[in-house]
């Protein structure tokens, strides 16, 4: 019983882990996309 506890909760962490690092990935790439729409919408804000 507590094996099967344990072995779901380190495919638990290990699905976790990986979708953090994907998602960290992904933000990243976007980040870099859209800096410039940022600083133009930010801009044009200001005015």
């Amino acid at each position: 019983m507590e094996l099967v506890k344990s072995k779901g909760m380190v495919i638990f962490l290990v699905v976790v882990l990986g979708l953090t690092i994907i998602s960290s990935i992904n933000t990243r790439k976007y980040d870099e996309r859209n800096k410039k729409i940022e600083e133009s919408y930010v801009s044009v804000n200001v005015r």
